[in-house]
């Protein structure tokens, strides 16, 4: 029989072994995943484990992550580098590691087979600091946004932005692709031989259209969205102008097939980051009003001096406050709103509007994105009496 002081000492022990199982967990974590389409899995190569990827599912530094027929994913690692994962590929995660401090780190990645495309995070640029291996050769970067894919043996290589090595005992030299070399884009057989090309090559296939062209899924979560959108403009009893058509699923589902690169926005455009815990968490007022980014458009010139505040009152489910203003060669654009806050996003309308001297009206789309940290939406505008004068465009705003 057990005595009451060995139980004592045997949860202990379970308690320490869970707190250490949980710590060594974080440790090892390489980043988490963003976006999953089809089947996409993970492989643990200590333990042999298999594990679904979904959205916000971590991923680990002894994972090999796997991509099937018709499938994709996005991951977003630790040091904010954004890896866009092609159909039927396989990423062994070797050594993906960041400093407390933030400033030192180091990645080491094997690409078995298919295709790959990343912008890089904080670790880059210096030498041995980031590899990734093919079965051609090693790539090594300098702050980058690259592609890269293995077709019948060859390695087809695009470099977007910045500057990538290429290494291997079958070369006669590193290459060097991108902004520091002769060309952008380049082809290696397997037995070395490099053939640098004038345009992206052929053989890279595409992140997006393999995946949600004509297929059943995305007509269904498109005629979801659009049906959503259009119905919510008449819930918070807006008026739709005779000049302003219903948003179509044509149009949304161009914008998400010519996506090469799934982006922060085009996943929370699809409401896929599960809101209602993080909105439990948070309290007080929130002040979101440090701008990120925006593209304003209007029918009256250039548009300067964009400015927005969100106030955000986590307690009671509410925006009590909200405000933008910005210019255009007829003089300013300013509209206050306020609303309501839930699992899908934010309920908000236009309580006044104007442009320079006249009245206007107008209609404010926004959900939370990235952890409830930024807020990202679009509006419109238009002048009541002159419904040809508009203003309308794209933002997001992080908290202050």
């Amino acid at each position: 029989m057990i005595s009451k002081k060995q139980k004592l000492y045997l949860i202990a022990m379970i308690s320490f072994g869970i707190f250490f199982k949980n710590a060594d967990a974080q440790q090892l974590q390489a980043g988490k995943t963003l976006l999953a389409k089809g089947t996409v899995e993970a492989i643990s190569l200590e333990t042999s484990e298999v594990r679904s990827l979904k959205r916000r599912t971590p991923v680990f530094k002894v994972d090999k992550v796997s991509t099937y027929q018709k499938s994709q994913a996005q991951l977003k690692m630790i040091d904010g580098a954004l890896l866009a994962l092609k159909e039927n590929t396989a990423l062994h995660i070797e050594e993906y590691f960041l400093s407390s401090e933030g400033d030192k780190g180091s990645v080491v990645m094997e690409l078995v087979s298919g295709g790959l495309r990343t912008i890089t995070g904080k670790i880059k640029g210096k030498s041995d600091n980031y590899k990734l291996k093919t079965p051609v050769g090693s790539i090594g970067i300098r702050g980058t946004h690259y592609e890269v894919e293995i077709v019948n043996g060859e390695l087809f290589l695009a470099v977007w932005d910045g500057t990538i090595e290429v290494s291997s005992n079958i070369l006669l030299e590193p290459l060097i692709l991108g902004r520091d070399g002769t060309h952008a884009f380049a082809k290696i057989s397997d037995a070395g031989e490099v053939k640098p090309l004038l345009k992206p090559p052929a053989e890279l296939s595409s992140l997006s259209g393999q995946v949600n062209k004509g297929t059943d899924d995305v007509k269904e979560e498109v005629t979801e969205l659009v049906t959503s959108v259009n119905s919510e403009k008449l819930n918070l009893g807006l008026t739709i102008q005779s000049n302003q058509q219903p948003l179509k699923s044509e149009d949304i589902k161009k914008a998400f097939e010519d996506t090469s690169f799934l982006t922060e926005e085009v996943l929370d455009t699809f409401a896929t980051e599960d809101t209602e815990a993080l909105l439990t968490e948070r309290k007080g007022v929130i002040e979101y009003s440090d701008i990120e980014q925006f593209a304003i458009t209007s029918s009256n010139g250039t548009v300067s001096d964009f400015s927005m505040r969100i106030n955000v009152d986590f307690d009671n489910g509410t925006v009590p406050l909200g405000e933008m203003s910005f210019s255009d060669n007829d003089g300013e654009w300013f509209a206050t709103f306020n609303g309501l806050i839930n699992t899908n996003g934010m309920q908000l309308g236009v309580n006044y509007a104007s442009h320079g001297q006249n009245l206007a009206d107008g209609d404010i789309k926004a959900q939370f994105s990235d952890e409830l940290r930024k807020i990202r939406g679009n509006f419109s505008l238009y002048e009541i009496d002159n419904i040809a004068t508009t203003a309308g465009g794209l933002f997001v705003i992080k908290e202050k």
